[in-house]
């Protein structure tokens, strides 16, 4: 009998221990289909985000290349530049203070005392109009209009204008620096042909207009005298001065407005057309160093 009763006891163990060994291997199994859940530090959250060491950061050095593994960006999401960039791209575009005229070389500032030109000067969004244009009506020609707006532009106007006084504006249209590439200067040259036929054909644009050419024909500049009629039986009496130094259109226009015919009240007084322009180019040539 005893021996009957250890049979079953061995018999009972031996089951006992295969049925714990087909549990443990159903439970591996399971967790092999889900290896998320078995995870030996997720705590059981299935929905924990991965740890840094799974997501590798790029780092960027200080040129701002970035290195090491980057990952995917969102579609659509286009770098932009930085502040920073977009303010330094946008200041190379302004006139600088110091390419405006000494207004001691202004005509008749023996009688005006010109205040200095940078003080005055505003900025032209798009193409500027050149006094030249305004009094003879005119614009640029279809071939050279694109070239009108540069890359920057600026105005100054000076003196008060009461009846028969003088008054002066200086006009920049600066087509960008002429160092990395001769067209630069061509376009600005090109804009100083137009302007110079606008003003020879004043009288065609301006009816009763007269026009006299001071300047000599081979000269790096043009100056011209222009009496053109106004309404009421006033007219104005223009001196036109222009150059282009290379990347720049220069224009200082020097008039006053009275009777037709009549002498102004103050007489007209200044350096020779020559000094006027060398004057013009001179703070042109020393700021932007382009000519």
């Amino acid at each position: 009998m005893r021996t009957n009763r250890t049979n079953r006891t061995a018999r009972t163990a031996r089951a006992n221990r295969t049925a714990g060994t087909a549990v443990a291997a159903v439970a591996a199994i399971a967790c092999l289909g889900a290896l998320s859940a078995c995870g030996p530090d997720n705590g059981g959250d299935q929905n924990a985000a991965p740890g840094k060491a799974a997501s590798p950061a790029a780092t960027a050095p200080a040129g701002g290349t970035a290195t090491g593994t980057v990952a995917p960006q969102p579609s659509g999401g286009a770098a932009k530049p930085s502040a920073a960039g977009t303010s330094a791209a946008a200041g190379s575009r302004d006139v600088p203070a110091g390419t405006w005229i000494n207004p001691r070389s202004i005509p008749l500032d023996a009688t005006y005392h010109w205040p200095a030109p940078a003080g005055t000067a505003k900025s032209v969004a798009g193409a500027p109009t050149f006094k030249l244009q305004e009094l003879c009506h005119s614009k640029l020609s279809p071939d050279t209009a694109d070239l009108g707006t540069g890359r920057a532009a600026a105005q100054s106007l000076l003196g008060a204008g009461g009846p028969d006084q003088w008054q002066a504006q200086q006009t920049l249209l600066y087509e960008g620096d002429p160092r990395p590439s001769s067209g630069v200067a061509q376009s600005a040259h090109a804009v100083f042909s137009d302007l110079r036929e606008e003003v020879k054909a004043c009288a065609k644009s301006a009816p009763g207009a007269t026009v006299k050419v001071t300047s000599p024909e081979d000269a790096n500049y043009f100056a011209a005298t222009v009496t053109v009629p106004q309404a009421g039986g006033n007219a104005v009496t223009l001196h036109e001065y222009l150059t282009a130094p290379d990347g720049t259109v220069n224009e200082l226009a020097v008039w006053t407005t009275g009777k037709s015919g009549a002498q102004p009240k103050v007489p007209w007084a200044g350096p020779a057309d020559a000094d006027v322009a060398k004057a013009m180019d001179s703070a042109l040539c020393t700021t932007l160093k382009d000519c």
